[in-house]
């Protein structure tokens, strides 16, 4: 056997091409990193002590903590994140010391940063001096800031209140007694860490000399979560950079948070997250290219937006109302659609959510979701599911408990006559948390309920070239569906299956149980 010549070669003797790289590409590196993780990799060797002042990207995310306490303890959970955030807020200033220092030490120009972001789990008012302190210095530092990301949320956010259980309002909860919970689909109620005043008293005020000033004038990114934006009457909202905007759990008044959205002339991509006293938002600039509503309970937008290409909601099933888009449609291409509880529980419903995916008659790739995929679809003398020429890659994701799942993708698939794709992600049914089982589960001699005469679905028989089935249990309604499919797709290329853990016996009677449908056929299937 021939060696390569360099192969007797002592390590020591060895090129340290990465270490030759200049400082600059070297920052740039570890500004992949978290703060923590590059101020490791900047103490390996001499030679890259002084690569951390070169970092333009600082981000700090502040590691989850325990949900075994009482609620009712207000007193003892507020030492609890006291504590936490006193490790969390050394680690922020020792990191922005440190670049400092290397700088300093190097004798090299502070190239600025670009990006700041600082995601807390559990943020105490004690810290709120800090937190400006930290955003005073990285909007001083070199004038080069483009992204700004805080999320200051105070405990672990709570389900939607469309998404939660029956047994949640019964009083089985997994920690702390039992409390009454309002329903959250009107609007009226704030993001669920502010429902309670003395919450909304300690919640992080964002320093208005950020959003009044010129100190955010070259940011491009702004993400805040979890803050009160806390503007007076007559300030003058400059914003005149931000091209992405995000606003999760913002408890501000819509007209806040419309004055906020007026203030970006770029704007390009905007998400509104559980922001619940949001009623009414009007986004009339045509740069708009994605737009996120998720979890805006009542809220209603209009959109001037001639070249959206993404839209992503989630909430209860909408009607026309929630959003109106000024002019002719945008040619959407991208759509992520998930209802918040079952699909759909009225005829009703369903009429407002096929004319809301009219909308997207042009679309490439669809996600839709919901928690219990195919509720209400059994319903009779339903209108039929809108038509989507365009589309090439559908997902659908929800739980698959029922039969009415099956009838429910049959009838989805025969309105996607070109589609190429398809991916169904099968998730936990929340009527079983706490006690849902993630394993395999399998009853090898259930009967499956699959028609002898199989629907005709001209994309399935033509079209479909690869079929991905995420956390396939092996529960009925998920192999009389699995199995339906394979009988008709008479195209498929490609099956992946991903299965979660469990015991081997049963993952290999469903694997062989799913090579058997497709036997005699030049399909290749993988499992994972």
């Amino acid at each position: 056997m021939d060696y390569p010549k360099n192969a007797g070669t002592m390590p020591e003797e060895r090129e340290d091409r990465l270490s030759a790289l200049p400082d600059g590409v070297l920052g740039h590196v570890l500004s992949f990193l978290s703060a923590k993780e590059a101020a490791r990799a900047a103490v390996l060797s001499r030679r890259w002590r002084h690569a951390f002042a070169n970092v333009h990207t600082l981000s700090f995310e502040q590691e989850e903590g325990s949900d075994d306490c009482d609620d009712s303890d207000f007193a003892y959970s507020e030492n609890v994140n006291q504590s936490r955030n006193s490790a969390f807020a050394g680690l922020v200033d020792a990191a922005i010391s440190c670049r400092r220092r290397c700088g300093g030490d190097s004798g090299g120009r502070d190239p600025g940063l670009r990006a700041f972001r600082v995601v807390f789990d559990s943020f105490h008012l004690s810290l709120a001096d800090d937190v400006d302190r930290w955003l005073s210095v990285a909007t001083a530092s070199g004038g080069a800031l483009e992204e700004i990301q805080l999320d200051a949320r105070r405990q672990g956010q709570r389900p939607c209140a469309r998404e939660r259980p029956d047994w949640y309002y019964e009083g089985h909860h997994i920690c702390g007694p039992s409390a009454e919970i309002k329903d959250e689909s009107d609007g009226d109620d704030d993001s669920g860490e502010f429902r309670n005043p003395r919450s909304r008293d300690r919640a992080y005020r964002i320093p208005r000399w950020l959003l009044t000033s010129c100190a955010a004038a070259g940011v491009r990114t702004l993400c805040l979560g979890s803050c009160l934006l806390d503007l007076p009457a007559d300030a003058d909202v400059r914003l005149p950079s931000v091209e992405t905007l995000a606003l999760r759990r913002i408890p501000d008044s819509g007209k806040d948070i419309q004055r906020l959205v007026s203030a970006c002339p770029r704007l390009a991509d905007l998400t509104l997250d559980s922001c619940r006293r949001v009623r009414a938002v009007a986004v009339v600039d045509r740069s708009l290219r994605r737009l996120a509503l998720r979890c805006c309970h009542g809220a209603r937008l209009t959109v001037d937006a001639s070249g959206l290409c993404a839209l992503e909601y989630r909430g209860p099933v909408p009607d026309h109302s929630v959003l109106s888009f000024l002019g002719s449609p945008p040619p959407i291409v991208s759509a992520d659609i998930e209802f918040c509880g079952k699909m759909t529980s009225s005829e009703g419903e369903f009429v407002d959510l096929t004319r809301f995916l009219e909308r997207f008659a042009g679309a490439r790739w669809l996600r839709l979701g919901s928690s219990r995929l195919g509720a209400g679809m059994e319903m009779s003398k339903l209108p039929a599911f809108p038509t989507l020429p365009c589309l090439r890659k559908l997902e659908l994701k929800g739980a698959l408990t029922s039969n009415t799942a099956i009838d429910a993708v049959t009838r989805i698939l025969e309105q996607t006559p070109n589609l190429e794709v398809l991916t169904l992600l099968i998730l936990p049914d929340v009527e079983e948390l706490p006690r849902y089982q993630a394993e395999v589960r399998c009853d090898p001699k259930a009967a499956l309920d699959v028609p002898g005469e199989l629907p005709m679905i001209p994309c399935l028989r033509d079209r479909v070239k690869e079929i991905n089935v995420v956390h396939y249990q092996g529960r009925v309604a998920q192999r009389a569906l699995l199995k339906l499919l394979l009988r008709v797709a008479a195209a498929l290329d490609e099956l992946y299956v991903v299965l979660p853990k469990g015991e081997y016996a049963v993952q290999t009677m469903l694997m062989g149980e799913i090579q058997s449908w497709v036997v005699n056929r030049p399909v290749k299937v993988m499992f994972a």
